[in-house]
């Protein structure tokens, strides 16, 4: 065999709790798992053989849903009203954004993923094959890959947030066929599939909408949109669709609440609005980091849960919340759910890494592939230092410390290995794949770059940010 992992704590999530293995070996060849068991009863020889005792050993981490692309816009809209915040806020910065930018961004959000024991991104973007082949996918990543369809009209500056977007069917239309082109190109690709991406339903129009869902239906491929993410949206859909109706009001009459939708955010839908998702087997995308920084709120997804229905986290985009440090959003989504629900038991931390790795392959449709360590599947594995000063120290009677230790102590600087479809793309704590110090200063340059060329009209916006600098704060 290719590889084998060997005398690690291992969760292999291949049951309904953790899957607990003590002194594990994951033997690894041609990209799939083929031995996971006690090291005293493994067989067999190794090309290579890593020695990960100190080290906690979980399926590769799912990030369902991402926008890797703005991360070059990292701390530029943030502290805002949510009124303001796509519009006044981020609005200024994408208008300004290049394609070049935008792959630059995708690189380093990519890397800061990776860094923290992603090995999967659900990356959603306009002309998001450009931002696999020349970021993510070099970077050694697995992408489930979105194309933006998004028809708004590309003057919206003079109107209020009760008018209805004016949206132009040939930008749809195109949009639609780029996204058609993305599961050609991607057809037979190892790492790389494809969704179709409406981006909301008060950007796309319903016949468009329609027809997505029947292509979606006949070629067996999934749907993944934002749904339902606050009130800018909320006044959208009554705007155009009349008062009374909401976003989950309008999906359900267009028949698209079905098993083959990935549906971002969800915060701004009714307890019972979700819980008729939940039962129609629509999957649930939670931004936690996200959604506090950008709305206040906190999303429903122990309630999602509760309700039956299948949830992954994502940590959406860079500014605003931060960035794309997975383990970070572990905890931020924990003790959301807790301060939330006023209860210190919800979403405890094995909850949580089940949703980070089996729950966020389901979310994307692809946990017959990845998500848990079993063999015949693709070697997507992650080993952690267990003996950091974060983590350390850890026991294993009469519990396992490891389980929250890594949930409420780790970051980014706390992975060993990174293997993805058997290949070490993180080994001892570097990455193989790529010059992070050239990553960091090609972004640095960019950023300085972009933020010189907005200055104005993101200064013209007056978006409560602006108001802070004039006040001496920034």
């Amino acid at each position: 065999m290719d590889l084998a992992l060997e005398h690690t704590l291992a969760l292999t999530m291949a049951d309904d709790r953790l899957g607990i293995l003590e002194d594990a070996t994951i033997g690894i060849d041609d990209g799939r798992i083929v031995a996971i068991g006690p090291s005293s009863q493994f067989e067999g020889t190794a090309d290579r053989r890593i020695d990960a005792s100190g080290t906690l050993t979980t399926p590769g981490l799912v990030d369902v849903h991402t926008h890797l692309g703005l991360t070059i816009c990292r701390g530029g809209a943030q502290d805002v009203p949510e009124i303001e915040w796509m519009n006044r806020a981020l609005g200024p910065l994408t208008e300004h954004l290049t394609a070049a930018d935008l792959v630059v961004g995708a690189r380093l959000g990519g890397l800061e993923a990776l860094r923290s024991g992603v090995t999967t991104v659900g990356e959603y973007a306009a002309n998001v094959d450009r931002l696999v082949d020349d970021a993510l996918e070099p970077l050694g990543l697995r992408v489930v890959a979105t194309e933006t369809i998004n028809a708004v009209a590309e003057s919206t500056d003079e109107l209020g947030p009760d008018d209805p977007y004016p949206l132009d069917e040939t930008k749809g239309n195109a949009a639609l066929e780029r996204n058609e082109q993305l599961f050609d190109a991607y057809d037979d690709h190892e790492r790389v599939t494809a969704c179709y991406g409406p981006q909301a339903l008060d950007m796309v129009p319903p016949d468009l909408l329609e027809t997505i869902r029947d292509r979606a239906a006949d070629r067996d491929r999934d749907i993944h949109m934002h749904v339902a993410q606050g009130a800018r949206e909320r006044r959208q859909i009554e705007a155009r669709y009349g008062i009374g109706e909401t976003t989950v009001s309008v999906l359900e009459n267009l028949d698209l609440l079905e098993d083959n939708l990935l549906a971002a955010h969800l915060h701004d839908a009714t307890p019972a609005e979700r819980e008729r998702l939940a039962d129609a087997g629509v999957r649930m995308a939670a931004n936690p980091s996200s959604i506090a920084a950008i709305d206040g709120i906190t999303p429903p997804l122990t309630e999602y849960r509760e309700f039956g229905g299948v949830a992954g986290i994502g940590t959406d985009q860079a500014p605003g919340p931060g960035g794309h440090d997975f383990l970070r959003e572990l905890r931020t989504t924990s003790l959301l759910s807790k301060t939330d629900r006023e209860d210190p038991t919800a979403f405890p931390a094995w909850q949580a890494l089940r949703v980070a790795t089996i729950g966020g392959a389901r979310a994307l449709g692809i946990d017959d592939q990845v998500g848990s360590l079993e063999v015949g599947k693709r070697a997507d594995v992650v080993c952690f230092d267990l003996e950091h000063p974060s983590l350390a120290p850890t026991v294993s009677e009469p519990l396992h410390t490891a389980v929250p230790n890594l949930v409420y102590g780790a970051t980014g600087g706390h992975l060993e290995w990174a293997i993805v479809e058997g290949e070490v793309v993180v080994d001892e704590g570097d990455v193989t794949t790529v010059d992070e110090a050239r990553v960091l200063e090609e972004a640095q340059e960019r950023a300085k770059s972009l933020f010189e060329r907005v200055r104005a009209d993101w200064q013209a916006a007056d978006s409560e940010l602006v108001g802070a600098v004039d006040d001496g704060w920034l």
